[in-house]
């Protein structure tokens, strides 16, 4: 689930490793990098380059497995136990990893031997995912041991992202990075569109098991590519603590206006706009009548996938002649109005064009966001920065699903998604992310 870097040109460079990691993070966690005309010939040039291009390719086809297994997972769960709250569970403890121990990923890159790191982890990862195959070969399952399965890929995943970032900016000239950025969003995107679809077609003809035992083998993919890549050794920096540097990150969100509101809006929306997500299988199977094991499920959550594709390339290309904040405020109106109609329709045949346009206007409004975001920080500080943001970000979603599936045991699961299309709508209004110097303080347009 995403954080965009701000607009680059191909005269952009970076001066540090860590600069490079905080833009490469963004566009690897979030997938929400467009590329833009003058990146193409850094792209190609990436693409030649061997190590990077086996990285890149490795990290592709896990990517693809994960996103495979992830939508499937979720919806195996709703089609045996018709319980959201186990469903949201299941997310929580796949993704709540990212904001516990993402920080701790980000210290061991900067402590151990990285190639080792990446490849260790991705084994731990192979072997929970093989657990996650056996536990659910048959549909009476050990609740608690797939949720501890889940919960250990998802700690795999969340230690080895920073790693993975930090061996990037090693394996490509200094000149052609901006192109490994937009590639690295690349892949994030396309593996959210080909992930779901290639599972639910997989899930229909050998079942949920051998899906995840495929996922499983994804990982040999990078454990063997790691193998074969030089990554250069690297000397541990001393003064700041990692301590020093989290604490440095808050301080300066805390001191800069716009940026303070920016990740308050994306916390806010995570929380509350997105748990629609993590209720996904309950959505299509109560309101649509769409079962979660079959083909039509998956190009359902593909079509969505989509549209947040046209949507993050649409905000560096169509939309560029627009001010970014007036388009982000626009975006939040059209989410909302989206995701209402999306909870309102009944059949799945109007759910593919309402779920692409979702798909767009989120996109849209999590790439403005984050752009403006990125465009107020300084590069010294951006790595620390940004960890703040991916714990407002991705961190707060398995929470937000969790207390979504305990809400809907509740009320329903329309009640809960319709008060995130109208909480999207209040974001329109409170996402006002204009230099200070420009904003009309209330007292002075009433006195007008």
């Amino acid at each position: 689930l995403a954080v965009s870097s701000f607009p680059m040109t191909g005269e952009h460079e970076f001066t540090s490793e860590e600069e490079f990691r905080g833009e490469a993070e963004e566009a690897l966690v979030d997938g929400d990098r467009a590329l833009d005309a003058q990146e193409i010939s850094a792209v190609r040039a990436v693409l030649r380059n061997r190590d990077f291009r086996t990285m890149w390719l490795s990290s592709l086809g896990s990517t693809i497995g994960t996103w495979m297994q992830n939508v499937i997972l979720a919806a195996f769960v709703y089609t045996v136990t018709k319980s959201a709250w186990l469903v949201s569970l299941v997310g929580f403890c796949n993704l709540v990893p990212q904001l516990l121990f993402a920080t701790f990923g980000g210290i061991i890159a900067d402590m151990f031997n990285r190639k080792k790191l990446i490849f260790w982890l991705s084994l731990e990862q192979m072997i929970g995912s093989l657990a996650i195959a056996w536990i659910v070969r048959t549909t009476d399952f050990s609740e608690p041991a797939l949720l501890l399965a889940v919960f250990a890929v998802g700690t795999g995943a969340a230690l080895q992202g920073p790693v993975f970032l930090a061996v990037t900016p090693s394996l490509v000239p200094r000149e052609h990075l901006a192109g490994a950025i937009s590639l690295n969003s690349v892949s994030m995107n396309v593996s959210r569109v080909v992930g779901p679809a290639i599972g639910a077609v997989l899930y229909v003809w050998i079942g949920a098991s051998w899906v995840f035992v495929l996922n499983a083998a994804t990982y040999v993919i990078i454990m063997v590519g790691v193998t074969y890549v030089k990554v250069p050794a690297f000397e541990r920096k001393v003064g700041e603590s990692n301590l020093d540097r989290l604490v440095g990150g808050f301080r300066y969100v805390r001191r800069d206006p716009v940026v303070f509101r920016a990740v308050l809006t994306v916390f806010m929306f995570s929380m509350l706009c997105m748990p629609f997500v993590v209720l996904y299988p309950a959505i299509a199977s109560v309101d649509w009548g769409v079962s979660t094991k079959s083909t039509l499920y998956g190009l359902l959550y593909a079509t969505f996938g989509l549209g947040a594709v046209i949507g993050a390339l649409s905000v560096g290309t169509v939309l560029s002649g627009y001010r970014i904040e007036h388009v982000l405020r626009v975006s939040f109106v059209l989410f909302g109005v989206s995701l209402a109609a999306y909870i309102t329709i009944r059949g799945p045949a109007p759910a593919f064009p309402i779920g692409f346009l979702l798909g767009f206007f989120y996109f849209v409004l999590v790439t403005s966001l984050s752009t403006i975001f990125q465009s107020r920080l300084d590069h010294s500080i951006r790595g620390r920065v940004s960890a703040v943001w991916m714990m407002c970000f991705g961190g707060t979603v398995p929470v937000a699903g969790l207390l979504a599936g305990w809400l809907v045991s509740y009320s329903s699961v329309n009640t809960v998604v319709y008060f995130g299309a109208a909480f999207a709508l209040f974001l329109a209004w409170f996402a006002d992310l204009r230099p200070p110097e420009e904003r009309t303080p209330l007292r002075e347009t009433l006195r007008r």
